[in-house]
């Protein structure tokens, strides 16, 4: 499910998702849209009446009129205890602490910054997609296996005048939880999986179509912003920012100034691209330079760059 008042929003979730189903067939993927808090509430409420509950939810936290998206969150939380949420906001100043202790648990609760790309998306889809199904199915052998344990309780006078069942049954039992258990990894690897297929498409498809609009003179004015999506994609590489050092340190803004510093280009040329002052450049890349450790070291931030990755 995708709830954002903007309809453009909507449409990408849309498109996004009926993409995800060709790359994971493995998957049902559907994408109900809502533009209302009010609206999502009902169609949670209808689904788990139905026994068909959504796995994800991506939720924007300013819903226009109505109730905002931390309390439809919170509401629907109510309602199913085991959906995924991702809160896609563009506000920086959210806060997080807040928004977790209203729509717990934190391992169900992920974010997504606007703006965002469709392989991030997918991405989540994924990721969280894999972990719902891995929990659903271990839930109903935990029901399963309470239920029998229940009924051998209630038997347990006549199970001890037939000792080979009784040892047969707890046979049963731990080659379930075995059986669960490689389930568990092999989900685990599927994941692992999808997200290295994402990498490959997004390098063998993706790539040669930017390659080729950055040839066409008619878009000249546009050469460094494919430049940029070129290095980006050429970057995804799951682990990649640990590899760096860099995990979690730099700001989206900072991530970006990085990766303009990676192409060579001044700080001139990064203001004007970022339409910001070359001083708040400057500022920029001096914190850059804190954050990876590198003041008064004489290393050079672009050489530095392009060396970590590879």
């Amino acid at each position: 499910m995708a709830v954002d008042d903007e309809s453009f929003m909507l449409d990408l979730y849309r498109d996004s998702l009926k993409n995800g189903a060709k790359e994971f067939p493995a998957f049902e993927i559907q994408c109900d849209a809502y533009q209302t808090g009010e609206a999502a509430l009902t169609a949670v409420d209808l689904s788990v009446a139905a026994e068909k509950p959504y796995a994800i939810i991506f939720l924007d936290l300013n819903l226009g009129t109505g109730i905002d998206g931390v309390t439809a969150g919170e509401r629907i939380r109510k309602l199913d205890p085991n959906v995924n949420f991702v809160i896609a906001t563009g506000d920086t100043g959210a806060n997080t602490l807040d928004i977790g202790n209203r729509i717990p648990p934190m391992d169900e609760l992920l974010y997504l910054h606007k703006p965002f790309q469709v392989m991030e998306i997918l991405q989540f889809v994924a990721a969280l997609g894999a972990k719902w199904q891995s929990e659903r199915l271990l839930k109903k052998a935990h029901t399963d296996l309470e239920a029998k344990i229940k009924e051998l309780q209630h038997s347990e006078r006549a199970l001890k005048d037939n000792k080979a069942e009784l040892e047969d049954v707890n046979r049963q039992l731990i080659e379930t939880n075995n059986a669960l258990s490689i389930l568990a990894r092999n989900l685990e690897k599927a994941r692992k999986v999808s997200e290295r297929q994402l990498l490959h498409s997004s390098r063998t498809l993706i790539l040669p179509i930017v390659d080729k609009l950055r040839q066409s003179r008619y878009l000249r004015n546009h050469y460094t912003d494919l430049d940029l999506l070129s290095s980006y994609i050429k970057d995804l590489d799951p682990g990649l920012a640990d590899e760096m050092g860099i995990s979690g340190s730099l700001s989206a803004t900072e991530s970006r100034i990085a990766a303009m510093i990676k192409l060579g280009m001044t700080s001139q040329d990064i203001a004007r691209n970022l339409y910001i002052s070359p001083e708040t450049v400057k500022t920029h890349r001096k914190n850059i330079r804190r954050k990876l450790k590198l003041q008064g070291s004489g290393i050079n931030l672009q050489s530095y760059l392009e060396g970590q990755s590879g």
